[in-house]
């Protein structure tokens, strides 16, 4: 199954830089280092990574959402969502045939 990328209304690719992510709060910057390390993962993981309540980590995985930089992904047979990084591809460069 192939995920697709979404795009901005300009059609360039939706999600965050490693420049972005170096620029949050640590507790948010070390959420979302691990999830790129994991892959995904799920609530009451990351509670644990940050030893948090999942109240409280609930609100700052909601925050990553908002901000773009961590999105949402149901799994089928578990109750609870998991997240995981939705970082931007990077853009290739189109080299001139002129060389």
């Amino acid at each position: 199954m192939r995920e697709e990328q979404s795009e901005s209304p300009s059609g360039e690719p939706v999600g965050v830089s490693m420049a972005d992510i170096l620029e949050l709060p640590d507790e948010l910057q070390t959420i979302v280092t691990w999830l790129m390390r994991q892959g995904e993962a799920g609530l009451s993981e990351v509670a644990v990574l940050i030893q948090r309540d999942e109240a409280i980590t609930n609100t700052l995985l909601a925050d990553l959402a908002v901000r773009g930089f961590v999105q949402e992904v149901s799994s089928e047979g578990e109750g609870q969502p998991r997240y995981r990084v939705r970082l931007a591809t990077k853009r290739t460069r189109k080299l001139s045939l002129d060389l």
